[in-house]
């Protein structure tokens, strides 16, 4: 039985309002994430998808319940998880090598060790050419790469991505979901995905979780049993497309909860 890598028990999520009262994001929120699993998350617009990252990234306090990754409680961000925004953030001034090295600078490690190191993620992700290139001078997509490489760096046990490819148009957005697969088939990392593109999750994922509408819980796991590896011609598929149809059926049910509750 593979072991669990992250485990989330009844995890709940607030804002304090400025009136006083109180606003819940997430709530009774339970999910284990196995070990070298790709796990997609989807669900309404403000669901509290990427609010839920955030405290698996460590940069969200709970409210309550348990949240442990390794069998360890999460008390704040660290070296352990790497994590990927939908803007790629790269340091204008320094080259798509120094961005990737750059947690390995200041952990400290020489310089030698960290330039190879930088090389070979830079190769990993299809950059070995650029490595000399500013930020301005790479597309969105190559900026996004350079971003996965500079997460993997730190070779961190969990690996959290929040709407990624995003801000990337649809051609560069599947070629870039190709991409992440390989990436993540070459190196086994245990990945969770946030996304809005049910298409994209069922694409990636070995499972969908499907959020509710706020105050965000899980309203079902959903396993994709799709062959790997899938080449994007696997979207068009009938067993694709079925996937795709049950899972927005559940998002719009959500949907229409949430105006009666309005």
């Amino acid at each position: 039985m593979t072991a669990a890598k992250l485990h989330s028990d009844n995890v709940s999520i607030s804002y304090p309002l400025k009136n006083g009262e109180e606003v819940i994001a997430v709530k009774d929120f339970n999910m284990t994430v196995k070990e070298k699993e790709f796990v997609c998350i989807v669900g309404p617009s403000g669901c509290g998808k990427s609010t839920m990252l955030g405290a698996v990234a460590g940069f969200q306090d709970i409210s309550g319940g348990n949240l442990h990754l390794n069998g360890k409680p999460i008390k704040g961000a660290g070296r352990d998880r790497g994590v990927v925004f939908q803007q790629a953030s790269l340091f204008p001034w320094r080259t798509a090598l120094n961005n990737v090295i750059y947690g390995l600078e200041l952990a400290g490690f020489p310089k030698q060790d960290r330039q190879s190191k930088g090389r070979e993620l830079l190769k990993l992700v299809g950059l070995e050419a650029f490595e000399n290139h500013y930020p301005n001078q790479l597309s969105g997509g190559m900026q996004q790469r350079v971003n996965v490489a500079r997460a993997l760096a730190i070779e961190p046990s969990l690996m959290l991505l929040d709407e990624p490819f995003g801000a990337l148009d649809a051609q560069t957005r599947e070629f870039m979901q190709l991409e992440l697969l390989r990436i993540w088939e070459e190196t086994k990392q245990t990945i969770i995905f946030v996304t809005h593109d049910i298409a994209e999750s069922v694409y990636l994922a070995d499972k969908v979780i499907v959020m509710t509408a706020r105050p965000g819980m899980i309203c079902e796991e959903v396993k994709i049993e799709l062959p790997r590896p899938r080449p994007l011609e696997l979207k068009r598929s009938p067993e694709f497309m079925e996937y795709e149809k049950y899972i927005w059926g559940l998002i719009v049910k959500e949907k229409e909860k949430e105006k009666q509750t309005v």
